[in-house]
């Protein structure tokens, strides 16, 4: 059978929903973005498995609650059968199943209410699907940039060498669960160095993605809080839709959030992480940007780099989106670009233990 080619029919889409009238509008919105076809709309898993099996699908809407069903179950099964159809989550509202949807590779996009709701719909659902279009090209071109399993050559500068750090400051938009998830199930048992995550994700979903983070990576997970101090061997994520930031209070570093506008049509943003974190931590940092639409991090990630910190990118062929990483990489704010599974090890290879705070008081 002969497949055409997303470039000359545009992303063809399933939608799969058990309501039919939902199913209607999210055709309605789908039918009014360029370059997307919708191929049908169906309601059980069943329907959905035959459809896929065509070969011709390459996104998918996703209803998480199905008539008796959950779609977990198909987003597991295209994990095993075809990892390469893009999911995004319809979610009307924030649980367990939609959280570890999203380490599972889902996008994820929250069903709107209001007057408008179809057109917050259409915008919200275009930017999820198209992202792969847009980027495609960018991905295939930097093959030559692409480093093998492990560190990778520098970009501009001699290779970051190990050091002691004082934090690990992360950020990460879509596909990037999995990947977190994978770097912190990476690192040594033994890691001490705290790690700070911006996850651009809306924030109701944020307190499951910490609990199913901490039970599947066996690693200390809690969610940021303002005024808290930085411990060793644990792991903050950034929530409660504000900005964080990190300062010092009497040599320690400690969690600030910050309701100020969003950046990059995101808060909390990785930006701002990365500029506070430059600024208290110099080069006692390093600085990782994961796969995600858009620029977010790019700016910081010069901050950083700026202040002597290291910077690490995941690369092309292995992000859902190429867009921080390749904005990073684009403004020459980058030391390695290495594969997911590598962003682990370059880590640990960059770090030779955490900076505590009795050695602080000491310098």
């Amino acid at each position: 059978m002969t497949i055409l080619s997303p470039a000359s029919v545009g992303r063809r889409v399933l939608i799969v929903d058990d309501s039919a009238a939902y199913r209607q509008v999210l055709t309605r919105a789908l039918e009014r973005v360029d370059g997307l076809t919708v191929l049908g709309a169906v309601g059980t898993l069943a329907l959905a498995r035959a459809r896929i099996e065509r070969g011709d699908v390459d996104a998918i809407t996703l209803d998480i609650a199905l008539r008796g069903e959950s779609g977990l179950d198909l987003l597991q099964w295209l994990r095993q059968n075809h990892p390469a159809v893009l999911v995004v989550l319809v979610s009307s509202g924030a649980n367990g199943a939609g959280a570890q949807a999203l380490l599972l590779g889902a996008a994820l996009v929250a069903k709107p209410s209001g007057p408008d709701a179809e057109q917050q719909l259409r915008s919200a659902l275009e930017r999820e699907l198209t992202a792969g279009l847009r980027y495609g090209a960018r991905q295939r071109n930097t093959q030559t940039i692409r480093s093998n399993p492990g560190l990778a050559a520098p970009m501009g500068r001699s290779l970051a060498g190990p050091a002691r750090r004082e934090l690990i400051a992360i950020g990460a938009s879509t596909g990037g669960p999995p990947v977190l998830l994978k770097l912190l199930q990476s690192l040594p048992a033994a890691f001490e160095v705290p790690l700070v995550i911006v996850q651009h994700m809306p924030a109701s979903h944020v307190g499951y993605f910490v609990e199913l983070l901490a039970q599947q990576s066996g690693r200390n997970v809690l969610l940021a809080k303002h005024g808290a101090l930085l411990e060793p061997s644990t792991t903050y994520v950034a929530g409660d839709a504000k900005h964080l930031r990190i300062a010092r209070q009497r040599g320690r570093l400690v969690m600030q959030q910050d309701d100020g506008p969003a950046e990059h049509h995101c808060k909390p943003a990785v930006d701002p992480l990365f500029r506070s974190v430059a600024a208290t931590c110099g080069a006692a940092v390093v600085g990782v940007i994961t796969t995600g639409m858009g620029s977010d991090g790019a700016l910081g990630a010069l901050a950083l780099r700026a202040a002597g910190a290291p910077v690490v990118v995941q690369d092309a062929a292995s992000s859902v989106v190429w867009g921080m990483p390749g904005a990073a990489v684009a403004a020459h704010a980058v030391d390695a670009i290495v594969p997911g599974f590598a962003l682990a090890s370059t880590i640990d290879a960059w770090t030779t233990g955490w900076k505590s705070f009795d050695e602080e008081s000491r310098s």
